[in-house]
């Protein structure tokens, strides 16, 4: 009786530890090492397919997009996932339009994944393995801002180039297949595009989105060869830059030995501003006190130096004027009296202290302008510097600059392109934004200059500017071939004259006359761009 009652306490004991160790295991299992163990079984049920890296987007100032805005429908097929492989080549040559016999041996290869765009639709139910997915297009028909963010790939451009480093980031993409024990789909999940966005790095400029929309439709519009700029005044941010012709930028290749300059971006290129550089020299003949307003000069229809003749446009005569009307007729044979007065060392120096030989390190390729030596503004060489002619170049941006300076009362903000390199939340990871500025002339002289430039648009050469809002600028027909009768129209200016908020540069490229080719579309742009931040 005694042993049998020592064995039932045994037993009971042994019972009892057993299950105190099975109690003690299922917790280890489920609280401890559960979500562990819970993932490994989640993860057995997904087939994941790497993508790969994920690139940083190009936003505007407000992380508007420039990139990756639309997507285009692809459809996936997962070889190790697809039992009957005749079937499935017979459905994936429907809707992509390729052989039958390419995609079934593509499907007998060692591939991990297939990738074929949809040409066309399939409204059965498609093969377990097989799936469509809408994929993000880094570029499209519709991408604004080409010349700035450039392309990638085997060459590349532009931000993408400059900032290539930071855009490919470390993040990764990948397709996640969910499926159950029947290589189903598992239902209410599928398939699933999946992102670590850790570490993707993305660029933000000073572009503005819609102000580079506008600028660019106009220009599209008009058929424009040549480029428009615009600056904001008050900090030398470039919220527009566009160049014509364009490019597609999936389609590099076709381009790289074409003539007609569509991968130049003309914006950042130099070229004669002809009238357009009087800005400078009636700033430089100002502020050295070389002349004043009150001068009076005998304009001439042309003008005799050392045997070479400088005309006036339709060799025109307006008698007495002094330097306001001169500007704003456009008057070569006065201008270049002031020039005279005034001597080639002033106006060169005054050139350089607008920025036109210097360097502002866009991280984008950009030429910058040039300027004859004083040697070579002696005698008739003062002509062509006075009518920004012969060795003198400028950019459209440094024509946009030159408005911005003199619109901000002669306080010059050196262009900024880029603000900072953002996170995949939009959070400042680096400052890139530059804040330097100086004064290039007295605010007395910039006035000055602004009404001159004014008067410009109510009286003179640059009707054709004029808005609502009120215009001021300064026209410019660069000679290119006198015999051919060539020239590059431009015209520079800002908008509103009273308090100057955009700095609008026009270049068409032998575009004849800027009174009458680059006025009108500055008109365009500054009235359009009013209406969204008036």
């Amino acid at each position: 009786m005694c042993n049998k009652i020592t064995r039932l306490v045994i037993l009971a004991i042994s019972l009892t530890l057993l299950t105190i160790g099975l109690m003690a295991r299922l917790f280890y299992i489920q609280v401890i090492k559960g979500e562990s163990y819970a993932k490994i079984a989640v993860e057995q049920k997904i087939k994941s397919l790497n993508l790969g890296q994920k690139r940083g987007e190009i936003y505007d100032r407000n992380l508007i997009p420039f990139t990756d805005r639309t997507s285009t429908e692809y459809i996936y097929a997962v070889p190790g996932m697809i039992i009957d492989k005749e079937l499935a080549s017979t459905i994936l040559s429907k809707i992509t339009e390729n052989p039958k016999e390419k995609i079934f041996n593509d499907l007998n290869s060692k591939s991990d994944f297939l990738k074929y765009k949809c040409l066309n639709t399939y409204n059965s139910k498609l093969p377990i393995g097989i799936f469509k997915l809408d994929v993000p297009e880094r570029y499209d028909t519709n991408t604004l801002a080409r010349h700035i963010i450039g392309y990638y790939g085997s060459i590349s451009s532009g931000l993408e180039h400059t900032f290539d480093r930071a855009l490919r980031s470390y993040g990764n993409e990948s397709i996640a297949i969910f499926k159950d024990n029947y290589n189903d789909y598992l239902k209410g999940l599928g398939v699933k595009v999946r992102s670590t966005s850790d570490n993707v790095f993305s660029i933000e400029t000073t572009l503005d989105y819609h102000i580079q929309k506008a600028v660019e439709n106009i220009l599209d519009k008009n058929n424009i060869n040549g480029a428009a700029v615009v600056l904001d005044v008050k900090n030398g941010d470039i919220l527009a830059m566009a160049s014509r012709p364009n490019y597609d930028q999936n389609k590099i290749s076709s381009y790289l030995d074409s003539t007609n300059e569509e991968l130049m971006n003309k914006a950042l290129m130099a070229y004669p501003p002809g009238s357009i550089f009087k800005i400078i020299v009636a700033s430089a003949a100002l502020e050295n006190g070389k002349v004043n307003i009150y001068d009076n000069f005998i304009d001439e229809p042309y003008i005799n130096i050392n045997s070479v003749v400088f005309h006036n446009f339709m060799d025109e005569a307006n008698g007495i004027i002094n330097i306001d009307k001169a500007f704003e007729v456009s008057s070569n044979t006065t201008f270049i009296k002031i020039g005279q007065n005034t001597g080639g060392d002033k106006i060169i120096n005054m050139a350089k202290k607008f920025g036109i030989t210097i360097d502002d390190n866009l991280p984008i390729e950009e030429e910058i302008g040039t300027l004859p030596s004083i040697k070579n503004t002696y005698g008739a060489g003062i002509g062509n510097l006075s009518i920004g002619q012969g060795d003198v170049s400028i950019t459209p941006l440094q024509a946009a600059d030159i408005a911005a300076t003199i619109a901000n009362n002669g306080i010059r903000h050196v262009p900024n392109l880029l603000k900072s390199i953002v996170d995949e939340n939009g959070k400042e990871i680096e400052n890139l934004h530059k804040n330097d500025s100086y004064r290039v002339v007295s605010e007395n002289t910039a006035i000055i200059v602004k009404k001159m430039m004014r008067d410009v648009v109510t009286n003179g050469t640059g009707k054709n500017a004029e808005t609502e809002y009120g215009s001021a600028g300064k026209t410019g027909s660069a000679e290119v071939n006198k015999e051919l009768n060539i020239y590059h129209a431009w015209f520079t200016g800002f908008v509103p004259y009273d308090k100057p908020k955009y700095a609008i540069s026009i270049f068409v490229k032998n575009g004849d006359i800027g009174g009458i080719k680059a006025a009108p579309i500055f008109k365009d742009i500054a009235g359009e761009i009013m209406k969204y931040y008036r």
